[in-house]
């Protein structure tokens, strides 16, 4: 009887001794550096060792980030479709000869990830952390974050679900707009009691391309409420009630919605490959995500040409 007592606490100081830390393929989303709020992306492995109670990330130049389990407030998941681009568009165009029909077209591919949101303490201050998973990988992350942060996760789904629309058929298609990408000033909304605060975030395929391309608008009913440009944002103040909001470029796609008085309410317009121009889709996000991607975006101050 003694030693069955005394090998059972060896048995689980071995198996906790040999815990292996987990990994998963995923990008990272940052700003460029302490200057530049633009966001890059960096592919890397994504690590959860239970042992030291540590979340990293680390890319192929050994660029590490680390965070304890502990020091984790908030997790939020939400999947994302959109074009691949940045490194990961650039590793699939290696996988062939340059300019290849096949490469280009997986380059071009619509890609279904998930958006891996992570608010945490860093020495007294609230920081944030995006992350990407593969689609394919996403429920053993959900999983495993799960499985650690417990009540402190949330998965967003909302309800609005998007479909193709005929540009030809918004009233306001024809209106002409110029777009000023302001890199100094970086104006946040506020919300007020009495309209509906819409802001909605273009994100960039790649560092490169932010401020630059074509316009994509967001036309709430009959008037256009917000242009952007890759990399971009824009917010307007809109008095409740229903509303066809439908981001255009050369396509148009959208949803109805009813936007209340004193809410917030928060959307990306993603971009893909067009003939003449980048294609648009629209998508209802959550805050923590479209304001982490307002933060790594330069503002649009637009105006009716």
């Amino acid at each position: 009887m003694y030693k069955t007592s005394l090998l059972i606490p060896i048995l689980l100081m071995t198996r906790f001794c040999l815990a292996e830390p987990i990994r998963f393929d995923a990008k990272i989303h940052r700003h460029k550096n302490p200057g530049n709020r633009t966001l890059v992306d960096k592919l890397g492995v994504l690590t959860f060792d239970d042992v030291s109670k540590r979340l990293t990330f680390k890319d192929g130049a050994h660029d590490k980030f680390e965070i304890s389990y502990d020091s984790v407030s908030r997790v939020v998941f939400e999947m994302t479709t959109h074009m691949r681009g940045g490194a990961a568009a650039q590793v699939l165009m290696a996988t062939g000869l340059p300019g290849t029909v096949a490469g280009k077209a997986m380059a071009r591919a619509h890609v279904h990830n998930y958006f891996f949101y992570l608010e945490y303490g860093n020495g007294g201050k609230n920081e944030q952390l995006l992350l990407e998973v593969p689609r394919q990988s996403s429920k053993e992350v959900i999983d495993q974050a799960t499985h650690i942060f417990g009540a402190k996760i949330t998965i967003a789904d909302y309800q609005e679900k998007g479909e193709q629309i005929d540009p030809a058929k918004l009233p306001a298609v024809k209106s002409k707009d110029v777009v000023k990408v302001d890199k100094h000033n970086h104006p946040l909304p506020e919300p007020k009691v009495d309209k509906a605060l819409v802001v909605v975030v273009c994100p960039a395929l790649a560092a490169r391309y932010a401020g630059r391309g074509n316009q994509f608008k967001l036309h709430a009913n009959d008037r256009v409420i917000a242009v952007n440009k890759q990399g971009t944002y824009s917010f307007a103040y809109v008095n409740p009630g229903k509303y066809r909001l439908v981001s255009q470029s050369e396509n148009a796609y959208g949803f109805e919605i009813e936007l209340e008085a004193g809410k917030s309410y928060y959307f990306l317009q993603n971009t893909f490959d067009g003939i003449l121009k980048n294609e648009t889709s629209l998508s209802r996000d959550s805050p923590e995500l479209v304001t982490y991607l307002l933060n790594g975006s330069y503002y649009s101050d637009w105006r009716p040409k």
